[in-house]
């Protein structure tokens, strides 16, 4: 696969996820919003607080320091499609780094959701004009080690719909609250 089709793929499923993300939000309303499934799980405000500080963070170290990386030509296998395997799988539960915890930041939902959409637009709309060698750079991953620019794109995605699947978990728990 190209470069440019790699990116175009990465692309397609960056709007992928953030539609998901965003049918996954729609409708609800202040207790289902806050609803927590157990003590210690999020409820769906903070899954939506994670996705706006994980897409600002990575949206912001593809757009700066990973192409202040030194670019190489060195051969690496490419992981897209195993993140787009594994990554979504909720079976395997994860805690979030620092810097991506939820700490209540947005005081709605709408500001929430504006936020997450914000994020998205201007990575979205950046990888529209950008020609940057995103292959050709690389920063560690805390979990699946040295990723390019691409693979981290492409995480960004499937670290959405793995967050999808978990505002649905939550939406049947028992004790979800229908609507005010």
């Amino acid at each position: 696969m190209s470069r440019l089709e790699a990116i175009d793929r990465a692309r397609d499923d960056l709007m992928h996820a953030r539609d998901a993300v965003l049918a996954a939000l729609a409708d609800l309303e202040g207790r289902q919003w806050r609803f927590r499934p157990s003590p210690d799980a999020w409820c769906i405000a903070e899954i939506a607080e994670h996705l706006v500080l994980v897409a600002r963070n990575v949206g912001g170290m593809v757009r700066g320091p990973l192409l202040d990386t030194p670019p190489t030509d060195e051969p690496k296998e490419a992981i897209e499609d195993l993140l787009r395997r594994r990554l979504p799988d909720r079976t395997r539960k994860a805690t979030a780094p620092e810097g991506a915890t939820p700490v209540g930041t947005w005081s709605s939902s709408m500001a929430l959701v504006s936020a997450y959409v914000a994020a998205r637009e201007e990575l979205l709309e950046w990888l529209r004009t950008t020609d940057a060698p995103l292959r050709r750079h690389r920063l560690p991953h805390f979990r699946f080690g040295v990723m390019d620019g691409v693979e981290w794109l492409v995480f960004l995605a499937a670290h959405d719909l793995r967050h999808v699947a978990q505002v649905e978990e939550v939406k049947r728990a028992p004790g979800y609250p229908g609507p005010d």
